[in-house]
């Protein structure tokens, strides 16, 4: 399953862990849900805080599908 991360700013959706953590220094975790953590993320040039939902991969067809709605939801 894809790292599914969506910034309304840019409207750029993340595949990889690799390309959030490259933007965003990755802080505390303020929330774990069934299927995801919230956490605080502060993007490296700007310095701008963000709060960031990482998808946990427990059981894929359920996260998949919570996943996707969550980030037609965002975009809408």
């Amino acid at each position: 399953m894809p790292f599914g991360c969506v910034t309304l700013g840019d409207k750029k959706d993340y595949n990889q862990p690799s390309e959030v953590t490259d933007r965003y220094d990755l802080g505390q975790v303020i929330k774990t849900e069934e299927f995801c953590e919230i956490f605080r993320a502060k993007e490296k040039t700007s310095g701008k805080l963000y709060t960031c939902k990482k998808f946990l991969k427990r059981d894929g067809r359920k996260v998949r599908k919570a996943a996707k709605n969550e980030i037609i939801i965002l975009k809408m």
